[in-house]
């Protein structure tokens, strides 16, 4: 499919996609009553000073193999196809099988209600990663430090300046891309792929970026920069492009994160 045939970009700003949102709190609630019933345990990780605010864990384990994945999304709340694209992989039962999923399907519900980037505190969480300072961050840690290493992470984002969808697939020094390629093919029949040569000061190729090892340098880590040191030895970070509907950039996510796990 060519891209002139895809879905076309609605002409929106971020301010206007503000406006595009979903109720955390109400797809959480589905996500934690539904999975239930299709074998998945799910854990409340209290954070902040209050008995209310929590993130979402969810947990699939496969004893017969040891593929193990971790997904994340709604680390911006501004970025709501993050969230619904996990909810509907879990509760229609989307994701392959014979794998072990370990899912915080959003990150920073604070900032989703009020569908701004940010924490309920102003902080941008997916910069907080090395510093360690914001409360979502600290309990996100905690609950990492007690799972296993993962064969492969996955992190759902969105962007609102992208003209299409992109990646960022990190690896081992010295190792190949191996999975941005395939991805990038199958979301393309989904969702317009952006072809800028630099993305957000960054090398692209038909938006793959693969960066050289020297990013861990900096101290505003994202978490994909915390998994890549410490949990995993792959990290895909999946950005759809926000000027979309929102049914566009789920289909695009989904395909995404299904296409990697099924090369995985």
């Amino acid at each position: 499919m060519m891209q002139d045939d895809l879905p076309k970009r609605c002409g929106k700003n971020k301010d206007g996609y503000r406006g595009e949102s979903i109720d955390p709190d109400n797809i959480l609630g589905q996500l934690e009553d539904q999975s239930k019933a299709k074998s998945w345990k799910t854990e409340h990780l209290r954070f902040g000073n209050t008995s209310r605010e929590s993130l979402l864990f969810l947990e699939s384990r496969d004893t017969h193999h040891q593929k193990r994945v971790l997904i994340s999304g709604g680390i911006h709340g501004d970025e709501p196809a993050t969230t619904a694209a996990i909810a509907q992989l879990i509760l229609n039962a989307e994701l392959p099988g014979a794998i072990s999923y370990y899912v915080f399907p959003c990150l920073n519900p604070t900032g989703m209600r009020r569908g701004a980037r940010e924490n309920a505190e102003g902080s941008d969480l997916n910069r907080d990663y090395f510093k360690k300072q914001t409360n979502e961050v600290q309990t996100h840690l905690h609950k990492l430090e007690a799972l296993p290493r993962f064969d492969l992470a996955l992190h759902l984002h969105e962007d609102w300046e992208a003209a299409g969808f992109y990646l960022y697939e990190l690896s081992k020094e010295n190792t190949p891309a191996i999975y941005g390629r395939r991805i990038l093919d199958q979301v393309g029949k989904v969702c317009p792929i952006e072809l800028a040569e630099m993305i957000e000061g960054m090398p692209a190729d038909r938006g793959l970026i693969h960066p050289r090892h020297r990013y861990l340098d900096r101290d505003d880590w994202p978490e994909a920069f915390h998994m890549m040191r410490h949990k995993t030895d792959h990290c895909l970070t999946l950005e759809a492009p926000s000027d979309f509907e929102l049914n566009i950039r789920v289909k695009a996510l989904i395909t995404a994160v299904q296409t990697a796990i099924r090369i995985l």
